[in-house]
């Protein structure tokens, strides 16, 4: 058993001992008895591998140099080899230890705002490779603390070096060539390896603009392209002979479509070409990833394993194409362009597509819905007067297109499906307000409600005709008394969703003439009035509040308009109703209530 060197001594022969680990790595007899040393005067691998890691960080340059009679430091990239010397060859003792010990060290270091530290390429690619840790037990906790640990330096530099993703940079070089690596092996068992390489390059694009360009942008030509390719063949390749590998990348492009969204990635997700062409071929396109396929050719069956994921991405485009309508007058034609043709080809895929299932049925109702939104939202807001009659083409075609709105609208199919009936409902609400959709990344980002209406909503021709779309879907009954059917359904499901259309409705005053001046066959009297002033017909406080939302709404958008078509009781029972809250209830005298 070896003993611990005098403290006289100790000094000198760690710092020898990490030199000769240096040079000897190639050495495993000499790597040994240094190892050995080192663990013995520094409290094991843990007490090495933290005094390695003090070492790391690359010091300001002071201009001095060592002194002659003691061996030179270890320190900045030469420290990180050690570490990485030991991981390689001896796994089983220090991987696990790195990792932890290299998260603790960057928490610590990174939690002060005036830490100048700096991360070396050494330093992130041995981290990186970390991810793909060998195949022991502790591998899951391994990479997460690598992960954790890298991501903490891409947030520290985006918040300290004014947004440059500099780290983020640098990052996606050193995954870059790691992912290619792993794929020239070829082996099935580097599948979950090659998704944490993907899943924290997401993670790491969703910080910033400069990070998600980083991101997409090739950063030299021999690497072959950008790292965000790898993703997209791996998610898009068709035929695949690993269709699960494949279902886990298209989730991970699925994330890019989260709010709140930024221009670049919001372009590249309407815009790039790869994308369109591969999400297509699995729903059904004839096309490849190198060119589309014509209008005359027939599409086919989608995909049996990945066509739903497909289905589902593209559906996400779409609802990005809503909340991105502010940015089309700023973005190129070419790409305005690009989105008129996803929109279009989006909807043959559709026109194939025979859903089954309560679940399909529901993925069917939102991707029709946010195919219909997005082309009246981006039909009323670009500047690009092609794009913006093409896309009222698209628009034009959906609301002629009786099967797929039959498919989408009709709630008599769903009699007995209170909850799919509801789901139909909202969805017609959100193309309605799309701003329905965004109301919590507005709030945060202190965008007005008067901005959001005048910039995201499709005009009130478009909501006509779909609200006309709507009665025929369901045998040509008056589409206001669908509505008050549900809203009185004994289903609180149904009636929340009915709620939902009629808040969408009361923010305009065309749709709001309709509503009040509807009167119905057997009464005479205005129905929708009546309902709305009826306290006692609904008692969840769900429904209270979404009925309140009705009457406030009506009265902040178009008080003026109201006022001239009310009668006054009534207004004056609906301004007091806004006045008191959700939960008002006009009182009955005791005198009344007694007789």
């Amino acid at each position: 058993m070896e003993e611990s060197l005098p403290p006289a001594s100790a000094d000198d022969a760690i710092e020898k001992a990490f030199l000769s680990l240096l040079s000897a790595s190639r050495n495993p007899s000499a790597s040994s008895s240094n190892r050995h040393l080192l663990e013995n005067n520094l409290h094991g691998p843990p007490g090495v591998v933290r005094t390695l890691l003090r070492r790391v960080w690359l010091p300001p340059p002071t201009g001095s140099s060592p002194s002659s009679d003691s061996p030179a430091r270890v320190q900045g990239d030469d420290a990180v080899s050690i570490l990485s010397h030991l991981v390689e060859n001896y796994p089983a003792a220090y991987t696990a230890i790195v990792a932890q010990c290299a998260r603790e060290d960057v928490e610590v270091r990174f939690a002060s705002a005036s830490d100048a530290a700096t991360a070396s390429d050494a330093l992130l690619a041995a981290l990186a490779k970390l991810l793909i840790a060998p195949h022991t037990d502790d591998r899951g906790r391994i990479a997460t603390d690598a992960n954790d640990a890298l991501m903490i330096l891409c947030r520290w530099d985006r918040g300290h070096n004014y947004g440059q993703g500099l780290v983020a940079k640098r990052l996606f070089r050193a995954l870059h060539l790691l992912w290619r690596q792993i794929q020239l092996q070829d082996k099935r068992e580097w599948s979950a390896a090659q998704m944490r390489i993907a899943s924290l390059m997401i993670d790491v694009s969703l910080l910033g603009e400069e990070e998600f360009s980083s991101a997409v942008t090739a950063q030299d030509e021999q690497d072959g392209g950008c790292i965000m390719d790898m993703l997209l063949h791996m998610a898009l390749e068709s035929p695949n002979d690993d269709p699960l590998l494949q279902m886990a990348a298209l989730d991970q492009l699925e994330r890019l479509a989260c709010q709140p969204m930024q221009k670049t990635r919001a372009e590249f997700l309407i815009g790039n070409d790869v994308l369109r062409r591969g999400l297509l071929c699995l729903v059904g396109s004839n096309g490849d990833l190198t060119k589309d396929a014509s209008t005359e050719q027939e599409w086919t069956e989608m995909d049996p394993v990945n066509g739903a994921a497909a289905l589902r991405l593209l559906t996400e485009i779409c609802r990005v194409g809503v909340s991105t309508s502010i940015s089309f007058a700023s973005m190129e034609e070419t790409i305005v362009n690009k989105f008129h043709l996803l929109l279009n080809s989006f909807h043959k895929a559709l026109q194939q597509f025979q859903p089954q299932g309560e679940l399909e049925r529901l993925s069917y109702i939102h991707a029709v819905s946010s195919l219909f939104a997005s082309c009246s939202t981006a039909a009323c807001s670009t500047s690009n007067e092609f794009a913006t009659t093409a896309t009222a083409e698209v628009t034009n075609s959906i609301l002629r297109d009786k099967t797929l709105l039959h498919e989408w609208l009709s709630l008599h199919s769903r009699a007995a499906q209170p909850k799919l009936k509801s789901a139909v409902l909202c969805s017609m609400a959100q193309v309605m307000e799309p701003t329905m959709w965004n109301d919590d990344s507005s709030r945060q980002k202190g965008v007005s409600a008067d901005a959001k209406i005048a910039c995201t909503r499709p005009n009130d021709a478009i909501v006509l005709q779909l609200y006309q779309a709507f009665s025929e879907a369901n045998s040509n009954r008056d589409p206001t008394e669908l509505l008050l059917t549900s809203a009185k359904s004994p289903f609180v499901e149904e009636r929340l969703g009915a709620y939902t259309v009629l808040k969408a409705l009361v923010m305009r005053g065309a749709a709001v003439r309709l509503l009040l001046l509807y009167n119905d066959v057997d009464s005479g009297k205005n129905s929708f009035l009546e309902w709305l002033l009826n306290h006692d017909n609904e008692s969840t406080t769900e429904g209270r509040i979404a009925k309140y939302q009705i009457v406030n709404t009506m009265l902040s958008l178009c008080g003026s308009l109201i006022r001239g078509l009310v009668p006054e009781k009534m207004m004056r029972e609906l301004e007091l109703w806004n006045e008191r809250g959700p939960h008002f209830r006009r009182s009955i005298p005791w005198e009344m209530a007694t007789e």
